[in-house]
């Protein structure tokens, strides 16, 4: 009778030297963004081939997660807490400078936001960034009727920010509005992309808006997401947790791993059914 398998992880036992440990200390590198070579140098191997096929065993034990992609096509238009926001990123904005300004933005379909600004200081430049089809015909359509407006946007994007900013280069943009209102977990990526290639110039600003509420944090399918392993890795036993704390924490970690950044403003309201959270950061001048 053939002997069956022993797996650990979903890793196969069978070759010499593999071990629960050696299985334990790969997941523990790769957490820490370790490539397959770095983690076979710090294992003492010669070479990393014979950890690439417990790399892909792992890889395929994963269950995939699906997260359900959050739209910008929010309903929390008005209300005295999004105006209070709106003014907090406008006075950010109007502290740079307007000549060759290019502020990336998130408009939506009534560019509520992008005409406030205007309205405060006009000579601002935006760059328009809209993903959902519908949303995009519509800002479109609103921004023909407003001649202000018209003159005021460099261009306009049927994409996603991560798309839009793929090739772009230092010092792309003056200023950036990230008014995302959903979920960090879906932006985290970009965010960090953002800051971490310095696409925004010094003295610029990133207002970054998000829905306090955590979608992951009672789900146990994602136990592999990015917030999850958050609180499973500095959460004590018992300790409570909320949106708010793992979204706020989740940003400043961000920051903090982005050397040249600092929040300078945090805003949290809630004007319809979602708690919001803005967060104002500033790329340091020096």
């Amino acid at each position: 009778m053939k002997a069956q398998i022993e797996r650990y992880k979903g890793v196969q036992l069978t070759r010499e030297g593999r071990t629960p440990e050696l299985i334990d200390a790969v997941i523990k590198y790769q957490k820490k963004g370790k490539t397959t070579a770095e983690i076979a140098e710090l294992l003492g191997f010669k070479s990393f081939h014979p950890l690439v096929s417990i790399v892909n065993q792992l890889k395929n034990n994963t269950p995939k997660i699906v997260v359900k992609e959050a739209k910008n096509t929010y309903q929390n238009y008005h209300g005295s807490g999004k105006e209070v926001a709106r003014d907090l990123i406008a006075d950010a904005i109007m502290d740079t400078k307007r000549q060759s300004s290019n502020v990336l933005t998130l408009p939506a379909d009534e560019w509520i936001m992008e005409k406030n600004i205007i309205y405060k200081k006009h000579g601002y430049k935006f760059t328009a960034v809209e993903r959902d089809k519908d949303t995009y015909k519509q800002m479109i359509r609103n921004l023909a009727l407003d001649d202000n407006l018209l003159n005021s946007v460099i261009c306009t994007v049927n994409k996603t920010i991560g798309e839009v900013v793929a090739n772009d280069k230092e010092d792309t943009y003056s200023s950036a509005i990230l008014d995302y209102c959903g979920f960090i977990d879906s932006f985290y990526n970009e965010i960090n992309d953002m800051l971490k290639r310095n696409l925004v110039k010094k003295g610029g600003y990133v207002a970054i808006t998000l829905a306090e509420n955590d979608r992951v944090i009672d789900n146990p399918l994602q136990a592999s997401s990015r917030t999850n392993t958050y609180i499973q890795n500095c959460c004590v036993e018992g300790e409570e947790v909320n949106g708010a704390k793992v979204t706020n924490d989740l940003v400043n970690i961000l920051v903090y791993n982005n050397v040249g950044y600092k929040i300078v403003k945090k805003y949290s309201y809630k004007d319809t059914k979602t708690k919001m959270l803005l967060f104002i950061i500033k790329r340091n001048e020096e």
